[in-house]
């Protein structure tokens, strides 16, 4: 996408649009990729990311709206817990929400310049 003289980066938008660090936004992508119920740790792995950095990114994410969180027994007791990505539409539609402020913005902006 370019914008006058310069390019924008469709995932530098989103990611700002969303206030995702660099590593919770790879951890998003991989979730967004995956489309599907996955555990921390088969996700660690799929990210090649430590663990615990999966672990944090995904509360961060589950917190702002963009995944959802559910538990799962294991058979011999115990549980885990299973993350996947919230609705696309709700998301894509908050992300032009936050954009559309930005133009608003702008725009309002620009008629005292």
């Amino acid at each position: 996408m370019e914008f006058a003289c310069k390019r924008i980066d469709l995932d530098e938008v989103v990611k700002c649009s969303l206030g995702l660090t660099k590593a919770e936004y790879r951890v998003f992508r991989k979730y967004m990729a995956l489309k599907k119920e996955i555990t921390l740790a088969e996700l660690s792995k799929k990210t090649g990311l430590d663990r615990t950095t999966v672990q944090k990114a995904s509360l961060k994410l589950v917190g702002k709206g963009l995944l959802f969180r559910s538990q799962r027994n294991r058979p011999r007791g115990g549980y885990e817990f299973l993350y996947s990505i919230a609705d696309r539409s709700e998301i894509r539609s908050k992300v032009r929400g936050i954009v559309r402020s930005w133009w608003e913005a702008v725009d309002e902006n620009l008629q005292y310049w």
